[in-house]
Order: C-alpha cells, then structure tokens, then sequence
C-alpha cells in the first residue's frame, strides 16, 4: 500500500500568486498532487497542474459548496488561496468549510482590517512608523496642502496591486481623483523614496512571533506585481519594526508587510496578510513560502530557518503552449 500524495487545492492559478505557488511547490517535491481553479477557462496555471478545475467567482453564493465539493472528491489536504477575493470569501464563510482539509488563512479575526489602508493604520498607530496622512473630510485638500504640501498622495483605503493610488499636483486633480475613489481615501505626505521601498515577508507563528523574514528592493510593473528584486539583509530597525507589527497582529502564515525607508526610520505602507506576488521571487531566494505552508499546517511543525540567497531577480514574460484541443 502506498502513500497518499499530498494534495494541495491553490485558487486564482491564472494570476501570479497562484503559478508562483504552484512552481514552488514543484521545486520543493514534484510529488505533491496539485489542483488548480480559476474562472477563466484559460488561465494558464492550469499548465503545471495535476487537474484543473474550473472555477466559480468568489461572490458567488455557491463559492463554498464548490470548495467544498473539491475537497471530498479530490481527497484535498491543503487551500492555499492565491487571490485576495478567494481569501476573503473562505475567511468569511470559514465556519461552512469542509474541514478535513486544512487552510492557509491569516488572522481571520483582523482580515477587515488588514484589507483596509485605514484600519491598518489607525490599529498600528503607537505601533509602527506610518507614513503621515489625513483621513478622508470635506476640507481634504485644503487640509493636506497646508500640512503636506504639493504634491501629495491621494490613496483609496481598499486597493489591490498599486491601483487606486493618485497623485494630486493640483485641485483639478484632486477633484478628479477624489469623485472617482469616493469618500473611502486619506491623504498621504509624499516622499523621496527613489529606490526606499520594499516588500517585506515574514511566516507568522500564530503567537506573536515568525521565521525567515525577508527584505526585496523592489521595482514595479504597469500591472503592480513587482519586476526586478534585490534581496537585501533585514537590518536591526526593519526586524524591530516588523517584530513589533507581528506582536500587536499575531499574524498566521505567509505575510507581506510594505515598507518605505525615509529619515532613518521604515514607514509602514501597507499589510497583505497573505502570499504575496513574489513568492517566486522569495522560492528563488531559499525561502519557499508554500512548502513552509505544508510544514506548518499540515505537518504541525514550525518551518525550519532558511539560508537565503542574496541577489537579483528580473521578472520577465514567458510562453506557455496548449494544444488546439486543451483550451
């Protein structure tokens, strides 16, 4: 009698989390048994996967059930969600899940307020080094020109992959802006930051503590996702900061904090409780998120410390052929 494979169910295989997992978990172990959704009948994920499965969207009221359905008949051990509506959508019908599968779901006590600018914000403050910034009022312009100056950052409070994010030289703009994100935005001083921001990733424990903390220099494409990544060592005052951001947030599994390096000090952007858009990036590294995931969740063990690579990595396009009869 031979041993059950592992199978791991990863979401939103079409977009770069979800592949990137996927290429992670193949380089740790190729006999991980990997089933892959998306709802595009196309996404091209679903090349490196055991089965595809087409999916349903994550505010579909069948969205459960579906998960659900999968993991019976796929005898799934694992859900990694690789996108930030599949997360929310299992945090939010967490309790309805077929639990013989294990999830990878962070704080769910605190996702609302992780997926909010603002929330996170005003939690930290105390806390963290935050960015200057005016909440959302009637004299936002006026307010944000005296303290800050032109110009400044207009930000929507909930926003994926850099969008939502506007800068304001003038009232003309602000107008603009500030009609099109609504009364969900804040101010934010604007800094000279060429070649300070980082995407920082950490493997929280549950308990206020985590392993393998990473620090990426990073340059954005058009589309958000980070393009070229310099690996550079977590100085005393980045561990300090992220070490004191895990305490006040008990974080649970992979976990992407943004930071900015202005005046000696790193000033929080934002938090992703979850897998980020360079896992790859980190797999290459040393640092594989997805199989910590196993080693966490599935085998209760604390994953181990990892020696990491330090370097450059250039994301670039790459091509994918299906036959005429696949897709």
């Amino acid at each position: 009698m031979t041993n059950k494979p592992i199978t791991v169910l990863i979401t939103g295989v079409g977009a770069i989390i979800g592949y990137g997992l996927i290429n992670s978990l193949k380089k740790s172990n190729p006999d991980y048994r990997i089933i892959g959704i998306d709802i595009f009948h196309d996404a091209v994920g679903q090349k490196w996967c055991d089965k595809f499965i087409p999916g349903v969207r994550a505010d579909s009221d069948t969205f459960i059930d579906f998960i659900n359905n999968i993991i019976s008949s796929e005898k799934v051990d694992l859900v990694i969600p690789g996108i930030e509506q599949d997360l929310k959508a299992l945090i939010e019908g967490f309790d309805k899940l077929d639990h013989t599968a294990k999830y990878s779901l962070n704080n769910k006590s605190l996702y609302k307020t992780f997926d909010d600018k603002k929330m996170t914000y005003h939690y930290l403050e105390g806390t963290a080094e935050l960015i200057p910034y005016i909440d959302y009022n009637d004299t936002l312009f006026e307010m944000a020109q005296e303290k800050f100056g032109l110009p400044f950052i207009l930000k929507q409070d909930i926003s994926y992959a850099s969008k939502g994010v506007a800068l304001i030289q003038d009232k003309k703009d602000f107008d603009f802006y500030s009609e099109r994100f609504g009364e969900g935005c804040m101010a934010q001083q604007k800094l000279d930051i060429k070649d300070r921001e980082y995407t920082c990733s950490l493997f929280g424990l549950g308990d206020g503590t985590f392993v393998n903390p990473t620090c990426l220099r990073r340059e954005l494409s058009q589309e958000g996702a980070t393009k070229k990544a310099l690996n550079v060592k977590v100085d005393a005052t980045l561990l300090d900061s992220m070490t004191k951001i895990c305490k006040k947030c008990l974080f649970e599994g992979p976990t992407n904090l943004q930071f900015i390096e202005y005046d000696g000090k790193y000033m929080l952007l934002e938090i992703n409780a979850r897998v980020s858009s360079s896992t790859s990036m980190r797999e290459l590294f040393g640092v594989n998120e997805a199989q910590m995931c196993i080693d966490y969740y599935l085998k209760n063990q604390k994953p181990e410390t990892k020696e990491q690579r330090y370097g450059t990595i250039m994301r670039y396009i790459g091509d994918a052929y299906f036959d005429s009869d696949t897709l």
